[in-house]
């Protein structure tokens, strides 16, 4: 009797422990993959925290709207901007000033597509067999700095930009309508080492009055030598306004009406013809791409070169 209250009493231990085994397992396996399901969901809200947002751009080739992520974009732009033999922190300090102004213009509501875009068939024709090495390492700088913009008062800033300055940049309300504390002139003097500094346009007495009468309403009388009159610059010398025949012209608005490269220029009337003497390429506010080289290729880093060109600014 004794012995067969000892064998039930086995038969139950054993039953008990078969009926633990289960919850055993179960608990041991939650431990083992607890970590785990905290590593996919890091894994998870890191890959949202990588996506990146969109932008509509509308191609030059095809008027067609292709929506693409900023990068891509900011690859675009600063391929159409730069030369891809510029130096690595001027292409950075590029992508940022391009992003600045991406971000800038969605804040005040005017389109982004405004900034000069190159599409992949464009750098394929431009760069040849050096595409992929170009493309490549632009997106590659591209990422490096993508998420940065410069600020002012913890805003974007209107990051402006021009191929080559006159070796001052200009003020930005001389420009455009507003104040812009930090588009003030600062000294670019390595652009007057630039092959392309200076150009010139030359037009005949009836070119010139009929480009006066058509674009400015202005009729020219008299003797050509005495149509040009008197000359207002800005410090950085380029041109506020000209006086053409009793009439003052904007500096900028006769840019544009004569096909100049530039607002910083003169005009000279020999031999029958009005000579236009012009000193760099674009309008001159912000940073210059081609003194942004030059500081990159003396040792300055993309922050030094922003700094430098946006004043009081800072890069976030």
């Amino acid at each position: 009797m004794e012995k067969l209250k000892k064998v039930l009493l086995l038969i139950f231990l054993f039953v008990v422990l078969l009926s633990l085994i289960p919850v055993v397992s179960l608990v041991l396996f939650d431990r083992r993959n607890a970590p785990v399901s905290a590593l996919v969901s890091q894994s998870r809200l890191s890959m949202a925290s990588k996506s990146q947002p969109t932008i509509t751009v509308i191609l030059p080739e095809t008027g067609e709207r292709k929506v693409m992520s900023e990068p891509d974009y900011l690859c675009g732009v600063v391929a159409s901007q730069m030369p891809a033999d510029y130096d690595d922190e001027a292409i950075k300090a590029q992508t940022v000033v391009s992003y600045t102004l991406l971000k800038y213009r969605r804040l005040h509501g005017t389109p982004s597509e405004t900034q000069s875009f190159m599409t992949i068939n464009e750098m394929k024709k431009k760069w040849g067999k050096n595409y992929k090495k170009n493309y490549s390492r632009i997106k590659a700088l591209v990422n490096l700095v993508y998420g940065e913009y410069i600020t002012y008062d913890g805003e974007p800033i209107l990051a402006a930009y021009h191929d080559l300055s006159c070796g001052v940049t200009e003020y930005g309300r001389n420009v455009w309508e507003g104040e812009y504390p930090y588009l003030v002139p600062v000294e670019s003097r390595d652009d007057l080492c630039a092959e392309n500094y200076r150009s010139t346009v030359k037009l005949t007495e009836e070119e010139f009055s009929a480009i006066c009468r058509d674009k400015l309403g202005i009729v020219p009388e008299g003797e050509p030598s005495d149509w040009v009159e008197e000359c207002i610059r800005s410090d950085s010398g380029y041109v506020m306004s000209y006086t053409i025949c009793g009439s003052r012209c904007n500096g900028q608005k006769l840019r544009n009406t004569f096909g100049l490269r530039s607002a910083c220029f003169s005009i000279k009337y020999e031999d029958k013809t009005f000579v236009f003497d012009v000193k760099g390429i674009g309008h001159g506010v912000g940073m210059s791409k081609f003194g942004a080289n030059l500081m990159a290729l003396n040792g300055k880093t993309y922050r030094d070169i922003l700094a430098h060109y946006y004043k009081g600014t800072h890069v976030i």
